[in-house]
C-alpha cells in the first residue's frame, strides 16, 4: 500500500531527528530539544544517531548540523529509493565562501574524495576497539589525512589570496569543504528533498551553486540557560574552543591589551556544559565573541548569552540574522574592543537595555519552537508528492 503524505496528516508526522554517533552534550542537547518542539508542534519525535534503523522507519528525518557527520544514512539513503522517508537537512555548520575561485573549489573537493576512497564511512566513535583494529581503520584515518592535506593547502591558498574572506586555516577549509561534497552529491543524486540552513551566508553559498535551501536560524530553547539574578563578579568571559584558528591569536591579543587596562578575562575553553555552563554565563558580565572562521558566525553563543541575560560583545559580522548590533548586542573590532569593552563595564545602563532586549526576543520571536515551524512547512511543502511505503 501507498501512502501519499498531505498537508492533511501534515500534524501527525513522525519524525527521526538525527545527531553524529556518540556527539557532543551541547549537540545532544540540541536534538532532544529539537524533539520536545516537534512534540508541542502535533508531531511524533524520536531522536536517533547515525545509522540507527529507526532513521529511516520514519516518515521524516531531520538531519541534525553537518550532513558530513552521517555517513551511515548518506549510504543507506542513497540506496532506499521511494521507500526513504522524506530526508531534510538542517545545515549549522560552516560552508564555504561564495566567492571562492572555482580552482580552489575544484581542488578541494578532489581532496573531499579521499575519504570515500579510503572508505572512512562509518565514525569510529560507533566502533569497538575490535572492529577498529580489524579494519585498520585508525591507519586508513592517518592516510586519508597524509593525502588528502595537499589539496586542502592549496585550496586555502587560493581562497587567501582571492581576498574573498578574512583569516583562517586550512583544517577550516578541510571541514567546510567536506561539508560541501556530501550536500553536493545528496543534491545531485536527489536523496535531500530539502536543504535548511541557519545563516542567510550559507544560504548565499548554496544560491550560488543552484541549490535552494530555507534559512531557518536556531532559535533559543530552555536548556540553553537562564537568568539566575547572581552577582556577575566576572567583567569580561570567553566562551569556545581555541586549539587553532584567528580566535586563538586575537584572543591571546585581546586579554593581554585588557590586562594592560587592568581588567582580566577569564576563559572557558571547553567541558562547560548544562548547568555549569548557566552558571559561568550568569557570573558573566560581558561574553566576547570572536569568528574563528572569519566568514562564519557563531549564533550559538549569542542565544546561550541572551537567555543567561549576558552581554556579548562581537566582531561586526556580515549576515541576516534577527539578532541585530546596537540593539541585542555590540559589534566592535578586535582593534576596538578593549575600549570599547572598558566603556561598557562602567554604563550599565546600556548593558541592561541591550541584554533586556536580548533575552526578550529569544523569548518571543527567536524561539526553537519558531523555528521548528518553519522546518515542519518545508516537510509540509514536500510531503503532497512524497510517496512512502506503509
Amino acid at each position: 500500500m501507498k501512502l501519499i503524505l498531505g498537508p492533511t496528516n501534515v500534524e501527525n508526522l513522525h519524525w527521526a531527528v538525527a545527531i553524529r554517533t556518540r556527539t557532543s552534550p551541547l549537540e545532544r542537547e540540541l536534538g532532544e530539544a529539537v524533539c520536545g518542539c516537534l512534540e508541542k508542534l502535533g508531531c511524533r519525535a524520536r531522536l536517533v544517531e547515525d545509522g540507527d534503523p529507526a532513521g529511516l522507519k520514519g516518515e521524516v528525518l531531520l538531519l541534525l548540523i553537518n550532513l558530513d557527520n552521517f555517513t551511515a544514512y548518506c549510504r543507506q539513503l542513497r540506496t532506499a529509493g521511494a521507500a526513504r522517508p522524506v530526508v531534510i537537512l538542517w545545515q549549522m555548520d560552516p560552508l564555504l565562501p561564495e566567492g571562492m575561485p572555482p580552482q580552489a573549489e575544484a581542488i578541494g573537493l578532489k581532496a573531499a574524495r579521499w575519504k570515500d576512497r579510503f572508505r572512512l564511512y562509518q565514525s569510529t566513535t560507533a566502533m569497538s576497539r575490535w572492529e577498529k583494529l580489524r579494519t585498520a581503520v585508525r591507519l586508513r584515518e592517518w592516510a586519508c589525512k597524509q593525502f588528502s592535506a595537499p589539496g586542502y593547502r592549496k585550496a586555502a591558498r587560493l581562497i587567501q589570496r582571492s581576498g574573498v574572506a578574512g583569516d583562517f586555516d586550512w583544517p577550516q577549509v578541510r571541514g567546510a569543504m567536506g561539508s560541501w561534497a556530501r550536500i553536493r552529491d545528496a543534491h545531485r543524486e536527489g536523496w535531500v528533498d530539502h536543504f535548511v540552513v541557519s545563516t542567510d551566508q550559507r544560504r548565499r553559498f548554496l544560491a550560488s551553486r543552484s541549490i535552494p535551501s530555507s534559512f531557518v536560524p536556531v532559535g533559543a530553547y530552555a536548556e540553553l540557560g537562564r537568568d539566575l539574578g547572581r552577582p556577575r563578579d566576572i567583567p569580561v568571559g570567553f566562551l569556545g574552543n581555541i586549539k587553532y584558528g584567528r580566535r586563538a591569536v586575537l584572543l591571546e591579543q585581546l586579554g593581554r591589551r585588557l590586562e594592560e587596562k587592568g581588567v582580566s578575562m577569564a576563559r572557558v575553553l571547553g567541558n562547560c556544559h548544562g548547568e555549569q555552563r548557566c552558571e559561568w554565563l550568569n557570573r558573566t558580565r560581558i561574553l566576547v565573541n570572536l569568528n574563528n572562521i572569519a566568514w562564519n558566525p557563531a549564533w550559538i553563543r549569542f542565544l546561550l548569552a541572551a537567555r543567561c541575560g549576558t552581554l556579548v560583545v562581537s566582531e561586526p559580522m556580515d549576515d541576516e540574522h534577527p539578532m541585530r548590533p546596537g540593539v541585542h548586542y555590540v559589534a566592535a573590532t578586535p582593534d576596538q574592543m578593549p575600549e570599547v569593552i572598558l566603556q561598557l563595564l562602567e554604563d550599565t545602563a546600556t548593558v541592561s537595555r541591550i541584554t533586556r532586549a536580548a533575552a526578550e526576543l529569544c523569548r518571543t520571536e527567536l524561539t526553537l519552537l519558531r523555528a521548528l515551524e518553519k522546518v515542519r512547512a518545508c516537510a509540509e511543502a514536500v510531503n503532497p508528492a512524497k510517496e512512502t511505503s506503509t
